[in-house]
């Protein structure tokens, strides 16, 4: 790997070690030595390496080529077909809340109240510039040091783990700002915690996108650029979401996945036949990353008392969630409350990063979306998540609160593709009275604010009104479910002077600052936040068929538990970027 920039803590062969120390586990697991039972899937004949050497591993075939049968066919040896999904609500019996473009615009301009760090003074700085610093205060850095996820804070590099699982299960390509009926609006996305958006359709089906057609089993990665995505001539990157570059951070998160999942291949070969090296690497890397976000990414952001209600039922088969559970046997209709207001967690971004020890910049400056990496930007994850033996502290995510950085209320574009397909997107226009840049102009639909906003009233309820329902509906339907020790919040409790109710995205980024009383936001979100995030992205894990979940739930003598992480029966983040050899 080409990592000058990186920190090394460790000797420059304990990748090697680490991944033979890992390797070791999968197999034991696999196979079922030191007295446990064998764990691989239905059909599958693993080579003992007992039986292999001399430089010609042993190779099995798939006796009779069948795959297992369903329903219960692990998530790697499904058929590779497109599977689509769609929306719903959670609380369709709810009125819906439409507050007018003029409150949002107010509301989600820069400079507006939602602007954390508007450039200052007002009168001679323009509104499109770069924001101010950000004060430490606001960041969401522990009380005190913890390697535990619900006592660590948030990390910089869980932002863009929160928005690479975004990507994963949902996709709105043809949604809009005016109108969008549920029945019309696909996700394509077949909601499922499975890495699609990196897999995208197989080696079988799509050998000449990103796999490599040499080496069995793995992501093709360019040996000339081994520290970045493979790309085009064009630098636009082949990968199966290119969502996930419209970052510097978010595009080398997917790269540690593929490199992970290569690293899995080579700790399996030899011990597992080629023709099932590729979904049996899939489905060790799908359910660690599964085990990752109940266990790793959820307890960081999700209330205590919630997240101990949703873990429970979320191993336990017999017993159902309290708001949402979606069937094994059908395609996943996602609830819009919380595609479009609980889990766009865009408080949580910083606009500036140190990328390593020698390349600091703002967010959007380090080079144009869709654009090849140089090696100065490679990232040094030690930067972005707590790597276990480094002294090194992280950066940190910023707190959840009813404020977001500056530079989203006026983005460049394009930072995200379906941007591109937005009619006057940078259409230019005066900014609401009162606002203190007053006489500039500015594109709002280059505010993620007043985009997300805007984007709750477009949606069509059955009896032809339109919006999702307020923050204060949604808090007393949850509030009786998950006690939270306190009524619904009112407009006036946010701030909002001219709004009858409070727009259900606002209520969810600013719901834990009140319940905490802090004045410089919440480490975690409040209780309607916490409940609507967990328990959708919990729900969504059990009720695949094929998910390590899933799996447990029907071999509960025999569950699979991870076994990659610096300690066993554990995976974090950090773990996999070790694993990955990034660290």
């Amino acid at each position: 790997m080409t990592t000058d920039t990186t920190t090394a803590d460790a000797p420059a062969d304990d990748v090697a070690t680490r991944r033979e120390e890992a390797r070791a586990r999968l197999l034991d697991q696999l196979l079922g030595h030191d007295g446990q039972a064998a764990l691989n899937p239905d059909g599958l004949r693993v080579a003992d390496p007992t039986f292999t050497g001399h430089g010609c591993p042993l190779r099995l075939d798939l006796g009779d080529g069948t795959r297992p049968a369903e329903p219960h066919t692990p998530v790697a040896f499904r058929d590779t077909v497109v599977e689509t999904g769609t929306y719903t609500w959670l609380f369709p019996a709810l009125d819906g809340y439409v507050p007018g473009d003029d409150l949002i615009e107010e509301l989600g301009a820069p400079g507006g109240q939602m602007d954390l760090n508007p450039p200052l003074p007002f009168d001679k700085r323009q509104c499109a510039e770069l924001g101010e610093k950000i004060d430490d205060k606001y960041l969401a850095k522990p009380p005190k040091p913890s390697t535990a996820p619900a006592e660590a804070g948030i990390p910089a590099g869980y932002t863009y783990l929160g928005q690479f699982l975004d990507h994963n299960i949902t996709f709105q390509a043809d949604v809009t700002f005016d109108s969008n009926t549920i029945g019309d609006t696909t996700n394509f996305r077949s909601a499922r915690v499975d890495l699609s958006h990196v897999y995208g359709l197989g080696p079988k089906t799509q050998s000449f996108a990103f796999y490599d057609n040499l080496d069995v089993g793995k992501f093709w990665i360019d040996p000339n650029r081994d520290y970045d995505v493979p790309r085009n001539p064009q630098g636009v990157p082949v990968i199966a979401d290119p969502r996930n570059d419209n970052t510097i951070i978010s595009i080398q998160i997917h790269h540690a996945f593929m490199l992970f999942h290569n690293a899995v291949v080579d700790m399996l070969k030899g011990s597992v036949p080629d023709v099932a090296l590729f979904d049996t690497a899939k489905q060790q890397v799908v359910w660690h990353y599964q085990w990752m976000i109940l266990n790793d990414w959820l307890p960081r952001i999700v209330k205590d008392s919630v997240y101990a209600k949703v873990k429970a039922v979320a191993e336990n088969k017999e017993a159902p969630f309290l708001l949402f559970n979606p069937p094994q046997d059908k395609p996943v209709a996602l609830p819009l409350e919380f595609t479009t207001a609980a889990y766009r967690l865009h408080s949580l971004p910083v606009e500036e990063y140190r990328l390593n020890n020698t390349t600091t910049g703002h967010l959007f400056n380090f080079r144009r979306p869709f654009s090849p990496l140089r090696t100065e930007q490679v990232i040094d994850w030690h930067q972005f998540f707590v790597i276990p033996g480094a002294t090194q502290q992280p950066q940190y995510a910023k707190r959840f609160d009813r404020k977001i950085i500056h530079a989203f209320l006026q983005m460049p574009p394009p930072i995200d593709s379906p941007l591109t397909w937005l009619e006057d997107s940078t259409e230019k226009e005066g900014l609401p009275d009162g606002n203190p840049y007053q006489g500039q102009l500015y594109s709002p639909l280059l505010s993620i604010a007043i985009r997300n906003l805007r984007r709750a009233n477009s949606f069509v309820r059955k009896d032809g009104t339109k919006g999702l329902p307020s923050g204060e509906d949604l808090a007393k339907e949850v509030y009786a479910k998950y006690s939270s020790g306190h009524d619904p919040y009112t407009p006036k409790d946010f701030g909002l002077q001219d709004f009858d109710h409070v727009p259900p995205w606002y209520y969810v980024l600013g719901e834990g600052a009140l319940e905490e009383k802090s004045d410089v936001g919440s480490l975690k979100l409040g209780t309607l936040g916490s409940a609507i995030v967990g328990e959708v992205i919990a729900a969504l894990i059990k009720a695949d068929p094929g998910s390590y979940l899933s799996h447990n739930s029907r071999n509960s003598a025999n569950p699979w538990k991870p076994t990659f992480g610096k300690d066993p029966g554990t995976f974090y983040m950090a773990d996999l970027v070790r694993i990955a050899g990034l660290v």
